[in-house]
């Protein structure tokens, strides 16, 4: 439990908001605490403190004070460490990089320490300003933070009989359950509703994605079916735990 009095931590801005006619609320995903809540005063007004540092996308060196009579800390002081202006200037990555801190939001608690999602950011958004990076690494930085979070689908079996994925004729045709949380078998399809039609390919380049480190994941190559395929298992898994779309991901959709 956080004590009373002033911490220093290193932080992601995930949202801004005014609050009043000079303050704003911030949400953080710091390293040493997890999602805070905070209030800056004064930041719409302050030219030397707040100014430029306080934006979804920067990573911030702060400090702030807390107090267990508020749910918000009060952010005192603010050194922005890095803005990531390469995914500022382009705006397909910019919508990437604001779905990722969206879904960190929506899916971790107030407090929760978690260092660990905190450098699962970092490393994303530094893929995301690689030349090389494409559509996939957003799939990839969604299967991570499941995993994390523990909510990792079950990709190497079926999820009801528990037969592993193989090359034989029973998984010819590969399902997914958003129910289930987890690919389903030929024989075991009629016992679930709605499933995901989905490659054995997917489904293996997936089950990859969460063994390899993020440095690592540019140099898988999935075949041309891989995105949408993921993208549609993924959006239902999400979906399905959310309990909403996010509104980044609507943005993302209307771009395309």
């Amino acid at each position: 439990m956080m004590k009373r009095g002033y911490h220093t931590t290193r932080a992601f801005v995930l949202n801004a908001r005014d609050y009043g006619e000079s303050d704003r609320i911030i949400t953080l995903y710091t390293q040493n605490h997890g999602k805070l809540s905070g209030i800056a005063k004064g930041a719409k007004r302050s030219k030397k403190r707040f100014v430029g540092r306080l934006e979804p996308l920067s990573l911030i060196d702060t400090v702030f004070f807390y107090t267990e009579r508020s749910e918000l800390v009060r952010i005192e002081e603010v050194g922005l460490v890095d803005g990531f202006g390469d995914i500022k200037g382009d705006m397909d990555r910019l919508t990437q990089g604001l779905y990722m801190l969206e879904l960190v939001g929506e899916m971790t608690g107030e407090g929760q320490r978690n260092e660990r999602v905190f450098h699962l950011i970092l490393d994303f958004l530094k893929l995301l300003e690689h030349p090389a990076g494409y559509e996939g690494i957003i799939r990839f930085f969604e299967i991570k933070l499941l995993t994390i979070l523990g909510y990792m689908p079950c990709l190497t079996s079926c999820v009801i009989c528990r037969k592993e994925l193989n090359h034989s004729p029973l998984w010819r045709r590969t399902l997914f359950s958003h129910e289930k949380g987890g690919i389903v078998c030929g024989e075991c399809s009629s016992l679930v509703e709605s499933p995901v039609d989905v490659s054995p390919g997917t489904v293996r380049i997936l089950s990859m994605a969460i063994r390899l480190s993020p440095d690592k994941l540019l140099r898988l190559k999935p075949a041309g079916t891989f995105v949408r395929e993921s993208q549609d298992l993924l959006d239902g898994f999400l979906k399905y735990h959310i309990g909403k779309e996010l509104k980044t991901k609507r943005f993302m959709e209307k771009l395309r």
